[in-house]
């Protein structure tokens, strides 16, 4: 990969803090900003979260069989005065709890978005990261205008490869064999894996020039090049986009339900989206070259 070590436009008495700092002060001074975006990343996906339901519907039965997660659906025949029928709602409504996780999972961590609206909410925490002057609506638009071909692109790889990976878990976790489980494993890494790349790639693709397929290669290598960084950032996208969610709506609890409602709409996605943004921008300005 080419070296290039240009920060144009950065606030170098930020930067000179150091990332985290920089980081946390420029999201701060931008909380406003990185709220509307939150919200309206949510608006903006409902295509994506339309397609998603479709997976859920088709990969949940699986993995829920995969994981065993009829414990946390379930309600015991003998639970008090539960009647037979409001068993049957309960579960049904622990049912519908689970598959909206999936969906915000799989929608927040971007294996299944609209691409080019992804590459003007990549172009709005760039702006936001260099410490230029941020318009929430114009920085979108420049990033959806001059990105849209390649967003679409890697919008379309994101929802072919997330369904082979989500079937290729669900098959081999089923096997119920220890070869099944460790194959299984292997993909829930892949898994992973892949939701960086899809940050990276979106991130790449507002911030140079390069061809897609080399966006793609850049973004491999990087898993590999910074290993330890990626294995950090990975176990912040597990907690906030899969451990946190489940938690908070398998509690089943209105007060939990409003909490998960309330973060996931406004803060969280964008702060994370943010965070992804600052670690591949740092990965970019050190690799990659701007110009193809």
């Amino acid at each position: 990969m080419d070296q290039n070590n240009t920060n144009t436009g950065i606030d170098f008495s930020e930067r000179a803090k150091g990332p985290f700092p920089h980081f946390f002060i420029s999201g701060w001074n931008h909380l406003v900003t990185l709220m509307a975006v939150n919200a309206l990343f949510v608006l903006f996906n409902i295509p994506a979260i339309a397609i998603a339901a479709l997976y859920a519907i088709v990969f949940m039965p699986g993995l829920i069989n995969a994981f065993d997660l009829y414990k946390f659906i379930s309600v015991p025949s003998n639970a008090g005065m539960v009647t037979p029928i409001e068993t049957n709602v309960i579960s049904y409504q622990l049912l519908s709890l689970l598959y909206v996780f999936f969906i915000a999972s799989v929608v927040a961590s971007l294996l299944i978005c609209v691409g080019p609206f992804q590459t003007g909410f990549a172009q709005v925490y760039k702006d936001i990261r260099n410490g230029t002057s941020v318009s929430l609506f114009g920085s979108f638009r420049n990033g959806l205008k001059n990105n849209w071909k390649k967003s679409l692109g890697a919008m379309f790889i994101g929802i072919l490869v997330s369904a082979i990976i989500l079937l290729a878990i669900s098959f081999y976790m089923n096997m119920h064999t220890t070869a099944g489980t460790v194959i299984g494993a292997v993909f829930v890494v892949l898994l992973f894996a892949f939701i960086l790349i899809q940050n990276f790639v979106y991130q790449m693709i507002i911030s140079t020039d390069l061809k897609l397929s080399r966006i793609y290669k850049n973004a491999v290598l990087f898993l590999f090049i910074r290993f330890v960084p990626c294995l950090g950032a990975s176990l912040l996208v597990f907690l906030f986009y899969f451990l946190i969610p489940f938690v908070l709506l398998m509690s089943s609890s209105y007060v939990t339900l409003g909490i998960f409602v309330f973060f996931y709409t406004f803060i969280v996605i964008s702060w994370m989206q943010f965070f992804l943004s600052s670690f591949a921008s740092g990965l970019i300005e050190k690799y990659v070259a701007a110009d193809d």
